[in-house]
Parts: C-alpha cells; structure tokens; sequence
C-alpha cells in the first residue's frame, strides 16, 4: 500500500513532483558521525546519514530513498530492500566506530528498523517541503499567502499547534525559519492560497519568534534557534538551496576561463531565473556579467562576478519601469564598451558608474559588498549625457583611466 503519512489530505502517491526529485538528486555525499556534525545549511545541499562513514553506504541509502521519492515507494518495501544491503556491507545493529573528533572508539547503533524509518521520512518530508518552496516562489503571483497546517498526528507539540491557521504572505520572514518540517516526526504542512482565501481568514500579524540557546555537545558551539523547533531543523531548505545556488554560480564562473564566464553571464542575464527575480516572482540572485580584472581591483572586489538581486529587482520595477527583463542584456555590453568613474562616498563605500549609448544612453551603478566578495547590480536605468556630465562634476568622481 501507498505511503499516506507525509501527505495530509493525498490518496495516492504517483512519485515526487520535478523540484523535489532535484532537489534530492543534486546532493553531494558528506560521511559524517553524528547529526550534530552537519549543520542545516549543509543539509541543504548535502545527503548525511549520522554513523555512515563509507562513502558506499551513503549512496546505498541515497539510491533507495531516489528511487522510493521517484517510484513514490512506501516505507515498508523500502525498508525490505534495503535492510539486507546494509546487512551485507556490515552496516547493521551494533558496532565499533571511531569517532572522527574524539579519535575514541564507541560502540554505536548503525542500521535497525526504526532508524530506517527516521532516515526515510525526514528525508522524504524535507525534500517535499524544499520541492514545495521551489513551486511556491514561481506561483506566488496568484497565491501569495501561506497558511500553516498540523499533520495527522496524535499529539501536537504546544509551538506548532499554536501556529495552525496562521496566515501569512509567501515573503513574510517568518517562513525563513518556520517552514515545516520544524522538528523530527514533524508532520506539519503549509498550503499556499490566494489573496481573497487569506482576506476571508484573516490574514494574521508578523509573529515574533522568540529564540533559545542550543549547545552543540560535539563542538561546544553556542547558537540561537526558535523556540519550538529542533536543533538541525531550523532553516527553510528551499530558501537556503537557492541562495547557495547563486553563490556556487559565483564561485564557478570566477573560477572558470574568460571566455567561458563571459558567454555564461551573458545566457543567465536573458535567463528564466533573471525574468523571475526581476518580476519578484523568485528570491535570491543571477549573475549578469563579469567584470574585468582591473575594474574588480578598482574597488577592492574578490570577485569579478556582477549579480542581479531581488532587492534591485524590487527597486527597479518601482522607480525605472523602462529598465524591462529584456533591456538586461545590455549590462555586459556597458562594462565593455562604456565610460567608467569610480565613485569614494562619504561613508567610505565604493562603487562603479558605468554609462554608454548613443541617443538612449544606460547608466547603471555597481557596489561590492562591505567584505568584498560580492558585486551588485545597484541601479540600471535611462540616462542623459547632461546628466553624466554633471556626475563628473563631483569631486568624489574620477573616470577611470584618467
């Protein structure tokens, strides 16, 4: 029989939706002793099971949960299949471990029956959940507001039973953080709803949520989580696996050929993600272009990459209707073709004015982050030579090259 327990409301179980079999596919393997040793940001984009240290069990345990999230697998066939892979590659009762921080040899559950099923439906609810966020940022036009839902379990815990019927909008920060799963065996759920539905509801104030302190016993690293949630379950997945999407991509073109860069920055400034973020139906950020070297040194930048960001999105599409997704394209030809200044503000931050064109001039300003590793696309819109001519007039602006 089909698998009901992670989907409230569901009859049938056809397999997981495109975003969450992504979402689980594109894990790395990370061996690791203890659940405490992988951070929720880790988890994210990387597949740990506590005490499987072999690189081989994990991807043992990684194809069968595939495999029961594509197939749509219950438990119990899960387990029936795997049990005796495990069984066979000695990862099964209880053994003799070292523990990696310690160097002390413990005597350690590894596979059992219940262990199976924690592994498989904290995965499974996990990759549900960021596969969800992933539809709810390109839906959210239609169906801004979430409500948050119990599962069907016996007993709730006091936190979560107090956030059901909470109606807030997709953005609202609290979703940051309390965005089921919130916990091990949590079954609750959110669902997205249109704006009418939440009005009829009542759409609710921005709860504040008070934190406590965690101690990590293996690190001895103190932190703030919310109240109400497990340790190692206080981050939104699906949030998180888009903003390390956009730094990998930094990472990645700053490291590959020129030439290479060049042409990719260019495909992802007419991409889907960059019409996304520019009409606020997606968070995070793309890059546009790359910077040459000389320019990226000018302002003390360890990147060359220049990324659009949802705040500018929003900035952009308030104040300059004019600068659409298409015009997008026209940020690499500005770096390359236009005229430079350097700007040294007052509070000692940096950035670049670059503008260019013949008749229908573009203007647009880049700043780094405060510690460098970042470049943002801070303002993109129409110009007028007079106006650039009265820019240079400033005594904190020197044209680069001069």
């Amino acid at each position: 029989m089909p698998d009901y327990t992670d989907k409230p409301g569901y009859a049938f179980d056809v397999g997981a939706p495109p975003e969450v079999a992504s979402f689980f596919n594109n894990k790395s393997l990370k061996p690791s002793f203890s659940w405490q040793d992988v951070e929720p940001e880790e988890h994210a984009v990387s597949f740990a099971v506590a005490k499987a240290m072999q690189v081989d069990v994990l991807e043992a345990i990684q194809g069968a949960l595939k495999e029961a999230l594509d197939e749509g697998i219950p438990y119990d066939q899960f387990a029936k299949e795997l049990k005796p892979r495990l069984r066979k590659m000695g990862w099964w009762g209880v053994k003799e471990q070292t523990d990696p921080i310690t160097g002390e040899a413990r005597k350690v559950r590894l596979g059992s029956p219940r262990r199976l099923k924690t592994i498989y439906r904290a995965n499974k609810r996990s990759a549900r959940a960021a596969g969800q966020w992933d539809r709810i940022q390109r839906t959210k036009r239609a169906l801004p507001y979430l409500i948050y839902g119990l599962g069907p379990s016996e007993r709730h815990r006091p936190h979560h039973q107090a956030k059901e019927g909470l109606v807030l909008p997709v953005d609202d920060p609290f979703w940051q953080t309390w965005y089921p799963p919130n916990g091990w065996g949590c079954k609750c759920h959110v669902r997205q709803i249109t704006k009418r539905e939440a009005e009829s509801r009542g759409v609710s104030e921005s709860p504040e949520i008070p934190m406590r302190r965690v101690v990590n016993t293996r690190t001895g690293e103190i932190k703030e989580i919310p109240s109400g949630i497990d340790a190692g379950w206080e981050m939104n997945p699906g949030l998180y696996r888009q903003k390390r999407m956009a730094e990998f991509l930094a990472e990645k073109l700053d490291a590959a050929d020129p030439a290479i860069a060049h042409a990719a920055a260019r495909d992802m400034a007419a991409s889907w993600r960059l019409r996304r973020i520019h009409e606020g139906t997606a968070k995070g950020s793309v890059p546009v272009a790359m910077l040459p070297q000389d320019l990226a040194d000018a302002i003390g930048a360890r990147t060359r990459v220049v990324q659009f960001s949802d705040y500018t999105a929003e900035k952009t599409r308030r104040k300059h209707g004019e600068a659409t997704a298409d015009e997008f394209v026209r940020v690499a030809d500005l770096i390359e073709n236009g005229a430079v200044a350097h700007e040294v503000s007052g509070n000692g931050t940096e950035s670049l004015i670059i503008e260019g064109g013949d008749d229908k001039r573009w203007r647009m300003v880049l700043k780094r982050t405060r510690a460098g590793n970042e470049i943002f696309l801070s303002t993109f819109h129409r110009s007028t030579l007079a106006k650039w001519q009265q820019l240079l007039r400033n005594k904190n602006v020197k044209l680069v090259g001069e």
